[in-house]
């Protein structure tokens, strides 16, 4: 007997949940599919619960790690922080504490700009682990910044390494005064770019550090502050020459801004059209670069007082002249019988005829 098949109920599809269903409503009106709602909030929520969905919400994804609203908040008010402790600290350490134990002013700054620099490197590291960014996404992106900064930031690169030099080798440091270019004047600052140099008018040059190690740089102040100066003089013919370097050692050996030494001396330079030459030869301690200057002028006043008191004449320049005539000059009266007197011609005049 044929066997009868028993008969087969039709399947019928689950039923969509309320939240599938209301995932499907969060659709765009234009059927698009494009998500309208990426905070997943709930209708009616309140503006607490819109917050903490912002706060939580993950901006992307960086090698499985998520960077969150939150993360990146922090890590910026961490870094406007420590950018400002860095300086405050920096500024306490250079103004305060190394005074304290008696570094010099030239020291002290290199270390306040190399401590300011440890620390924001610190807290910029501090700010990327916080917002959850590793180092290794750098790898890309340190090779590309790596190629703009050989193209198009090599002066800035450049005078940033030179400041570095600077701070660390120190061949110049702050309130030495030396010579850039024909220009004279006291370092008030070695920046991260440029250092600041101010000359005797008032004047404050901004000088790129790459031109600091790049060119001749004259300090005056190596290996120590003392500088040697040298003031002429001359005296008449007929001056007794011994008195004249007795008084002027006696000058030296009682001036009170000339540093004493064996090198101070007066030297006889030699018989001038006018006068007979004298240098005097003497080391001093400027304060900055006019302080130079106000040393060799007071020097001079007192040259003169003294020149004066014991009658020694500082001359002028003087010439003679002497006319040699090898035969007398002719005179003959020209003119008419109108004429009252003589004319006189000159040397080497031709006589008229007529």
């Amino acid at each position: 007997m044929p066997q009868s098949t028993p008969p087969t109920t039709p399947q019928t599809a689950p039923p969509e949940t309320t939240e599938q269903a209301a995932e499907d409503t969060t659709t765009s009106a234009d059927g698009g599919g494009i998500e309208v709602n990426p905070l997943e909030l709930p209708p009616g929520a309140s503006i607490g619960e819109i917050i903490e969905a912002v706060w939580h919400y993950e901006l992307f994804t960086i090698d499985g790690t998520g960077v969150k609203v939150s993360s990146i908040a922090i890590a910026l008010a961490v870094l406007v922080l420590g950018l400002f402790l860095s300086k405050l600290i920096a500024r306490r350490v250079g103004g305060k504490v190394l005074p304290r134990m008696k570094v010099d002013p030239g020291p002290a700054s290199a270390i306040q700009t190399i401590v300011y620099y440890l620390m924001l490197t610190i807290v910029a590291l501090m700010a990327l682990q916080i917002a959850g960014v590793p180092l290794t996404a750098f790898t890309i992106l340190g090779g590309a910044l790596a190629l703009g900064i050989g193209f198009g930031s090599q002066n800035i690169m450049s005078n940033f390494i030179s400041g570095l030099i600077l701070l660390i080798e120190r061949p110049v440091k702050v309130n030495d005064l030396v010579t850039v270019q024909g220009e004279t004047g006291l370092i008030l600052k070695i920046g991260a770019r440029a250092s600041h140099i101010q000359s005797y008018q008032g004047l404050t040059y901004i000088v790129p550090n790459s031109i600091m190690l790049e060119n001749s740089v004259t300090n005056w102040s190596l290996p120590d502050r003392n500088m040697r100066a040298m003031i002429t003089v001359g005296v008449a013919y007929g001056s007794d020459t011994a008195l004249v370097k007795r008084v002027l050692e006696g000058l030296l050996d009682d001036a009170e801004r000339v540093v004493q030494s064996a090198d101070n001396r007066v030297l006889f330079m030699g018989f001038g059209d006018s006068s007979l030459d004298f240098e005097i030869h003497f080391w001093i301690l400027p304060r900055n670069a006019l302080d130079r200057r106000q040393i060799e002028s007071d020097l001079r006043f007192r040259i003169d007082a003294l020149f004066r008191e014991h009658n020694i004449t500082i001359p002028f320049p003087q010439r003679d002249v002497h006319f040699y005539q090898g035969e007398p000059v002719r005179h003959r009266a020209v003119g008419g019988a109108d004429a009252e007197g003589p004319t006189e011609i000159a040397e080497g005049s031709e006589e008229s005829t007529g």
